[in-house]
């Protein structure tokens, strides 16, 4: 087994140094966050949603149903604390269902 040297680093460790880089850690993250949509939602909401999207810290949700719109209304704190929690930093700070 051969050791590392000090100046070769992990794949992931250059791939995260690269969107440092670029600035594209947060769009990456924004990025996660709508693919994991069903996984923080879950499958009930996820079946009523139709678009997802995240512009300047706020995600846009658009629904196909009123009752749901107006459920998830109540809970917008909800819905930020779980996406923030998931992602392992602030990335939503605003909810807007459409």
């Amino acid at each position: 087994m051969s050791k590392r040297k000090s100046n070769e680093s992990t794949l992931k460790e250059a791939i995260d140094r690269l969107l440092k880089a670029y600035r594209l850690e947060d769009k990456m993250t924004e990025l996660t966050i709508i693919e994991r949509w069903e996984q923080i939602m879950g499958k009930p909401i996820a079946l009523r949603t139709e678009e997802v999207y995240i512009q300047n810290k706020t995600l846009f949700v658009r629904l196909n149903s009123s009752v749901m719109r107006s459920e998830l209304q109540n809970a917008k704190a909800k819905i930020i604390e779980l996406i923030n929690k998931d992602s392992g930093k602030e990335v939503i700070n605003d909810v807007h269902l459409l």
